[in-house]
């Protein structure tokens, strides 16, 4: 038993990277998809969407079997379908065969994370929630910083194609050891918990429906993490690659290395964020706003009303919008604080509904602004530059709303 638990949060981590990788492929081998699938921006929009439009919509049954089934079942058999859509994915034919792949990989990874926080709920003390969810996601962006640099070089090499089937493989063989690690642990505490520290445990679904979705706080730090995320990961996942290369003028292994800062910003934030919440401060909701009103700042910078020239100055950027967009993770720590132990695994995922329809969303309507610029644009410059500035405007404005709104959201039950 001992032996097993030491391996359950690697293995949870590498399940959770695999889930960052998948997120976010489709920035650098976008020339590739655009080319094998006859792809314009919106095309492209769309097939990145895919995953978190999938992704969303099974946060709800999957926090409710959280709390019902336990993680151990739920993450395992989730893991294997996100393994068949990755070789989905790599033998897509056309197009509508790699969206297919796209939404099986964004149903099987919808698990990854939040059975991680749900496990660190049932085994860990509250007071470690934080530092323990900022490791996790820490540990994940080396998914995110595979899908840059790494993936770019394979992409030459091998394909990306064969990149994503052997990446198949490995995740359900993650699968199988999530399975064997879990066993008469987790699912064993996730009933005992649930049982002895609440009685809402047997209410049924109907009343924490109403009490989740009737508080104030809970829409709050959801519109945060729908235009946080949304706002980054349509970025990092999609479009900076084209920006980078068809506007800046990078080739795709430069621009997988500036793709890359994102990530080593996010993991060096998340754990310092956790502590600072957990040891410092002593609250999630004054560390959040201080790290995302930076993040805002960062997006300001990008519509081109500063300009921005350089390879290093990009470099910069993306370094600092990774590590305060990093500081948005507390969200989960804070939306805990708010509710019952026994609906830990529901209201943590209602929120990661709204982050990941941020993504899905963002995604698409990036690919629309852009579409829609570019063929009202003026001279060459403007038809590079404009629809992208104009595109990272809209951003710059969302996130900012969402902040103000969050502002007001309470602190603790």
């Amino acid at each position: 038993m001992i032996r097993k638990s030491f391996f359950i949060f690697p293995v949870l981590a590498a399940v959770f990277c695999f889930s960052m990788f998948y997120r976010v492929t489709n920035a650098v081998i976008a020339p590739d998809l655009v080319r094998d699938f006859n792809l314009d921006a919106e095309g492209l929009g769309v097939l990145g969407s895919a995953f978190f439009y999938a992704f969303a919509l099974f946060q709800i049954p999957i926090g409710i079997l959280l709390d019902r089934v336990g993680p151990r079942r739920v993450i395992a058999f989730f893991t294997l379908v996100g393994a068949a859509g990755a070789f989905c994915f790599a033998a897509a034919g056309n197009y509508h065969t790699a969206f297919v792949g796209r939404v099986l990989l964004g149903i099987g990874m919808a698990s990854a994370l939040m059975g991680s926080l749900k496990v660190f709920v049932i085994r860990y003390s509250p007071r470690r929630f934080a530092t323990l969810s900022g490791t996790i996601i820490a540990i994940g962006t080396v998914g995110t910083l595979a899908a840059t640099s790494p993936l770019a070089y394979l992409n030459t090499l091998i394909g990306w194609r064969l990149t994503l089937f052997l990446c198949g493989i490995i995740t359900a063989v993650l699968a199988v050891l999530l399975f064997w690690v879990l066993r008469d642990d987790a699912d064993k505490g996730s009933t005992s918990v649930m049982h002895a520290s609440d009685p809402l445990h047997q209410t049924g679904l109907i009343r924490s429906a109403r009490m989740i979705l009737g508080s104030l706080s809970f829409w709050q730090i959801s519109s945060l993490a729908f235009f946080r995320y949304g706002t980054f990961i349509a970025l990092q996942g999609v479009w900076f690659g084209p920006y980078l290369m068809s506007v800046r003028g990078y080739t795709p292994v430069t621009a997988g290395n500036i793709l890359t800062m994102l990530s080593i910003g996010m993991a060096i934030s998340s754990p310092i964020a956790g502590h600072l919440a957990d040891r410092v401060f002593r609250t999630t909701k004054s560390v959040l706003l201080l790290g995302l009103s930076c993040y805002v700042v960062c997006l300001f910078l990008l519509t081109g009303i500063v300009p921005l020239e350089g390879t290093l100055a990009f470099c910069v950027l993306f370094m600092f919008l990774g590590f305060f967009n990093g500081f948005g993770m507390l969200g989960y720590a804070h939306i805990k604080e708010l509710f019952p132990l026994s609906m830990s695994g529901s209201v943590i995922t209602a929120v990661n509904f709204f982050l990941m329809a941020g993504g899905a969303v963002f995604i698409q309507v990036i690919g629309v602004i852009i579409a829609l610029a570019t063929h009202c644009g003026g001279g060459s410059d403007q038809i590079e530059s404009y629809p992208y500035h104009l595109a990272f405007f809209v951003c710059f404005i969302g996130m900012l709303a969402s902040l103000i709104f969050y502002s007001f959201s309470k602190s603790k039950r």
